[in-house]
């Protein structure tokens, strides 16, 4: 009778947490891999992320509208978040920490932890801030065809 009564109760705990993750807007939970618009999302702000670690910087302008791709200029946007000049950024790991969904499901944002060393010297490289980690937000549009864009201006702006 007794674990009868704890079963109930953790499926009851269980049924409210996935009630309250499936809402509109809801969060996003560690472990429980994301579908949908809110996966697709996540999958392509990875995809920029690996893209900036690798300085593949004309790949990453893919995820802007078609048409402005080729005006991005991704590492002055890169200089603008770092602070530092994009050869000396290090982008060491990074972490999805948040992937939400406005309630229309037309508007995305994507909240980051990029971990990063400053390359340089000896004195440089020794320093105590050479290790560095900041949080990002990339804002993602839906289009009229149903395709996603990320607004890099928005996203890769100056704290």
């Amino acid at each position: 009778m007794k674990s009868a009564i704890i079963l109930g109760l953790v499926l009851l705990v269980a049924g409210g947490v996935l009630f309250y993750v499936s809402q509109p807007g809801g969060v996003a939970v560690p472990g429980v891999v994301a579908t949908g618009d809110r996966g697709y999302i996540r999958d392509r702000t990875w995809e920029f992320l690996e893209d900036i670690k690798f300085k593949d910087f004309a790949k990453a302008s893919t995820y802007h509208l078609e048409s402005t791709q080729k005006a991005r200029d991704i590492p002055n946007l890169l200089q603008r978040v770092f602070k530092i000049p994009h050869e000396v950024l290090d982008i060491q790991d990074f972490e999805i920490i948040e992937v939400e969904l406005d309630t229309g499901k037309t508007r995305g944002r994507v909240r980051t932890l990029v971990r990063y060393h400053v390359l340089g010297d000896r004195e440089v490289r020794e320093k105590e801030d050479a290790q560095r980690d900041t949080e990002m937000l990339f804002y993602w549009f839906k289009q009229p065809d149903g395709s996603w864009v990320m607004e890099l201006e928005s996203s890769l702006r100056g704290h």
